[in-house]
């Protein structure tokens, strides 16, 4: 966007946005899990909880 400064034309730089949207609040909104993993940003992903009444050895995270 161009603004005039004592009659000169002068750049003013916006932040960049997504349709109106922060480019953060847009990919919190909008990323999923494995976007979120293949590009390091962990701290985004939520983490379920285990659900309640099940015994612990039944929902254990294991891979294999």
């Amino acid at each position: 966007m161009y603004i005039f400064i004592n009659g000169k034309q002068k750049r003013v730089r916006r932040p960049p946005t997504i349709d109106g949207m922060d480019v953060d609040e847009f990919i919190r909104n909008n990323a999923d899990p494995l976007w979120l993993h293949q590009n390091e940003m962990w701290e985004l992903i939520e983490v379920e909880e285990k659900p309640e009444g099940v015994r612990p050895d039944v929902c254990d995270d294991v891979p294999f």
